[in-house]
């Protein structure tokens, strides 16, 4: 029986800032071979050391023994119990975080769950609320906690209780978005790969409007029916792992342009609260930037 290939490298976050996009970029590299059937499925930390091989072995596209092997799944930064899996598993690994203002983040996830038909709420009610501490691996913990997902302060220090400073690559969205080339560059080096190499650039899992709302929910909900053909009649011929893909694909097909809220500036302004120290003291931990970047529109309106 072939040995499973556990990955030595990881896009471990953040949720809504271009994981997608960047995993996409990555994998097209001939030096990195990439799980693209377990994009965000969450391996170490959840499930055992078998299942974890299982589904490692499962994998589509054949190992053709490429120095990386990436594995991306957006939580692995969110919650200790899974970055504790991935070092007990991969403990030489190295990590890639993408960081993106928080505020449009939070939206953006906002408007991702609408359109995934997982949030029902209004704006205001999901995004303004008191957030928790150590908060425990779940369905719900994974989407709806709009505000914790933003707080990297607390996510970046808890992955460095695990790692080592030089695991860690963090890099900023708007520069994957506005200098894809520079950026990409960037990871290939830190990857240790050929950084001549030029992908294709194209933006992946965009959040958007939907563009037909019966397609969408033929997607997404779930009935006996379907399950009942799909076990014996599509799995025959098309494995879970090739749906996956159609299935992501059809989801970009249907989505357009997302709509402006008016009310996203006086949201913005009540959650600073929360964003702005804990970005400061993320600026502290790594020397960057950020808090002045993000928050310079909110601070000089309220002074």
């Amino acid at each position: 029986m072939e040995n499973p290939h556990y990955p030595n490298a990881f896009i471990i976050g953040v949720q809504k800032a271009g994981t997608t996009t960047l995993d996409d970029w990555l994998s097209q590299h001939p030096q990195i071979y990439c799980y693209e059937s377990l994009k965000d499925v969450h391996l170490f930390g959840v499930l055992s050391k078998d299942e974890i091989e299982k589904k490692l072995l499962e994998e589509p596209v054949e190992y053709s023994g490429e120095p990386v092997v990436l594995q991306s799944a957006v939580n692995y930064i969110f919650y200790s119990q899974l970055l504790n899996g991935i070092k007990e598993n991969c403990p030489d690994a190295k990590l890639i975080v993408i960081l993106r203002n928080p505020f449009d983040r939070a939206i953006s996830a906002y408007y991702y769950f609408k359109k995934m038909l997982r949030e029902q709420r209004s704006i205001e009610e999901a995004l303004l609320y008191q957030p928790q501490n150590d908060l425990a691996f779940s369905k719900m913990n994974n989407d709806f906690t709009y505000i914790e997902h933003g707080l990297y302060h607390r996510q970046i220090k808890g992955c460095l209780d695990y790692f080592r400073k030089e695991q860690l690559l963090v890099l900023d969205y708007d520069e994957l978005i506005k200098q894809p080339q520079t950026v990409v560059k960037k990871f290939f080096s830190f990857l240790e790969v050929d950084e001549s190499f030029k992908p294709e650039f194209a933006s992946r899992n965009i959040t958007g409007e939907i563009k037909n709302q019966w397609l969408q929910e033929k997607l997404i909900k779930q009935s006996k029916l379907k399950k009942i053909v799909v076990k014996y009649f599509i799995d025959f011929w098309m494995p879970r792992s090739k749906r996956k893909t159609l299935k992501k694909k059809m989801f970009e097909m249907n989505t357009g342009k997302k709509e402006t809220n008016e009310n996203l500036q006086k949201i913005k302004e009540q959650l600073a609260q929360y964003f702005i120290e804990d970005a400061k003291k993320l600026d502290e931990l790594l020397g960057t930037t950020f808090s002045e970047k993000w928050f310079a529109t909110i601070t000089s309106s309220n002074t």
